[in-house]
C-alpha cells in the first residue's frame, strides 16, 4: 500500500481496523506492508480492492497471494 507520506500513521490505523488487514510495517517513504486474511462473509479480493478506497492511500498492489486449497477442502467437508 502507498499513503501519502504526512498521512502514514492515519493511513495505518485505519488500514488495522479493517477485519482481516494487519500492517507489517512502513517506511517515511509512505508505503506500508499489509497482509489480507479472508474475514467472515467477505471475500479476500473484496477486503484488498477495497484498500484502496481509503482515506490517504494513493495506490495498492497485491505482491503475492496464496490459499491453501487442501485447508479450504477440509474445512467443507467438516
Amino acid at each position: 500500500v502507498q499513503a501519502r507520506p504526512e498521512r502514514l500513521a492515519e493511513v495505518g490505523g485505519r488500514l488495522a481496523k479493517i477485519p482481516g488487514v494487519e500492517v507489517h510495517a512502513q517506511d517515511p517513504q509512505g508505503r506500508l506492508v499489509v497482509t489480507v486474511e479472508p474475514a467472515p462473509g467477505r471475500r479476500t479480493i473484496d477486503t484488498v480492492s477495497g484498500l484502496g478506497a481509503v482515506e490517504g492511500v494513493v495506490a495498492t498492489s497485491l505482491v503475492y497471494q496464496y490459499a491453501d486449497d487442501d485447508k479450504r477442502e477440509q474445512e467443507s467437508a467438516s
